[in-house]
């Protein structure tokens, strides 16, 4: 028996054609780059290559050879690993591996605090790929960091710690803060932060019509700077994800399980250390070419009950349902769960222009809106503009239980202004063969109220107070960076920049005036415009 199920196993693996593939990091550099070559190709007839927005993206839809080229001649060994290549390479006829070193390194000051307290940000890690048999692939990162952050951010990831119970379980403590993208944090030279992660997926391509993934990590749906409907801005969570494509590659349908937890310690627990309370994500998505030129896309997100504050619970059989219908039969909440709906839209409209959007719902009603334009190669090449406008509602993404709320690890699984906003984003970057020059403005204003957080809080339950006495809290937000990409395989960079931001209510936020310089390989996103 053994025997013919190993037989099968090997025909799976060989009996169909398709090519090898990874995964393109999650982070904006590649998936700009990606979209870029999207735009330009625009004789290509194959539709499969267009269904970029359910990120990260299998490296089959796009051209990689154009993404990681660099002409430039290098005749010794180490300047080939610096500008050139993966930094190091095992393959044979039917496996290719690469290792590479995971660096973040960056030292600032904050020329507006009461003095020049010396911060940085650690990073050191490792990264390993692997293309196996012309169908399975699989990437690996761990990183581990420290870091001593701007007041305006210790502020924040101290405000998403996890909560213990007391010994009578009658209220809960907050300690432990959370860094958004990245984890939960151990205290570190009384003001610092210490925190480690892994993250990585193994993808299986069975034939060219679907493609199996199962990880660690996160995801971001849409083609603009901001995500209403799934962004990458909260923790890694495991997942198991199915992606099928149709009508020679016109139609893409990805639905997802994902496991998240919200930051709240079990009452009872027989391990060494109390869980947290999890609950179930699903996520279905189907995205359209029209065309070449019009993608549109209809999503599906809900979150299950998985465990109560015990630690035990049947989950609803519902959750497994493949197809996007959830909310058609339950509607947009009940008894532990909660569910969002949305379209998703991105239009070519000449030369290398997109035009972009969101529409999401929740409760039956318009919860919230994007709309965006980005233009590569404007006057230029490689000089790119984008401007984005995002408004969501208060009580949007929230539930009547708190624990329900559309998050993870006490962050928003969409915008990291959760709801009762409305949002500006510039962006304007030159990315050359090795030069880059950015600069990204944020422009908000937010309903806030001191004391009560009313509707807009991922960690407090939706309100249904028709009026109360909110105040609008405007912020700038503006990041400059100027550097140098060594590589492209690995995103190896030095760089320079300056945070700027200033908010009105400065007691508890004050003006930020952030210098820092350092090298990192950025692989992933690192969020600090919140």
């Amino acid at each position: 028996m053994l025997g013919k199920f190993n037989l099968l196993l090997l025909f799976l693996l060989t009996g169909f054609y398709a090519r090898t593939q990874l995964y393109l990091p999650l982070v904006n550099y590649y998936n700009d780059e990606a979209q870029r070559y999207e735009l330009k190709d625009t004789n290509s007839l194959n539709l499969f290559q267009s269904h970029q927005s359910f990120k990260p993206i299998l490296d089959l839809r796009t051209n990689t050879d154009s993404l990681y080229f660099n002409s430039e001649k290098h005749y010794y060994w180490i300047t080939q690993k610096i500008f050139k290549k993966n930094f190091l390479i095992f393959k044979g006829d039917d496996f290719w591996v690469s290792i590479d070193p995971i660096l973040d390194l960056e030292l600032g000051t904050d020329f507006s605090a009461d003095s020049t307290e010396r911060l940085y940000w650690n990073t050191r890690g490792i990264r390993i790929q692997g293309k196996l048999l012309g169908k399975v692939g699989f990437t690996t990162s761990i990183y581990e960091n420290q870091a001593l952050l701007p007041s305006y951010q210790s502020l924040y990831v101290d405000g998403r710690g996890e909560f213990f119970p007391n010994s009578l379980n009658t209220k809960y403590t907050q300690n432990n803060a959370v860094i958004p993208g990245y984890g939960r944090t151990k205290p570190f030279k009384n003001t610092g932060y210490d925190f480690a992660f892994a993250q990585g997926n193994i993808s299986y391509v069975p034939n060219k019509h679907i493609n199996f993934q199962i990880g660690n990590g996160n995801h971001f749906i849409g083609a603009g700077y901001r995500s209403l409907l799934l962004a990458d801005y909260t923790t890694n969570y495991p997942f198991a994800k199915i992606e099928t494509n149709f009508w020679k590659g016109r139609i893409q349908y990805s639905a997802m399980y994902a496991m998240h937890q919200n930051l709240y310690r079990l009452h009872a627990y027989s391990t060494p250390e109390a869980t947290y309370e999890k609950k179930i994500g699903t996520y279905h998505y189907l995205d359209f070419a029209v065309n070449k030129k019009l993608q549109i896309a209809l999503f599906e997100g809900s979150l299950w009950r998985r465990v109560d504050s015990l630690g035990s619970h049947t989950p609803d059989p519902l959750f497994l349902n493949p197809l996007p219908f959830n909310t058609a039969v339950k509607g947009f909440e009940a008894s532990g769960y909660k569910s969002i709906f949305g379209f998703n839209f991105s239009a070519h409209l000449f030369w290398k222009t997109l035009l972009y959007g969101q529409l999401i719902f929740d409760q039956a009603k318009i919860g919230g809106f994007q709309f965006g334009l980005k233009a590569y190669d404007l006057l230029i090449p490689k000089l790119d503009f984008l401007i984005e406008y995002n408004r969501v509602e208060l009580n949007t993404y929230l539930s009547e239980d708190k624990r329900y709320n559309y998050g993870h690890f006490n962050l928003p699984l969409a915008h990291p202004y959760v709801n009762g906003f409305q949002e500006l984003v510039i962006r304007l970057s030159y990315t050359g063969d090795h030069l880059f020059i950015q600069n990204n403005m944020n422009y908000s204003q937010r309903l806030s109220n001191d004391s009560l957080d009313i509707g807009n809080d991922i960690l407090l339950a939706s309100s249904q107070l028709v009026s109360v006495n909110h105040t609008i809290r405007p912020i700038v937000y503006n990041q400059f960076e100027i550097g140098y990409r060594f590589n492209k395989t690995n995103n190896l960079s030095a760089f320079i920049g300056h945070l700027y931001r200033n908010e009105s209510h400065t007691q508890d936020n004050p003006l930020t005036n952030y210098t820092y310089i350092g090298v990192r390989t950025r692989l992933k996103n690192k969020y600090t415009d919140y």
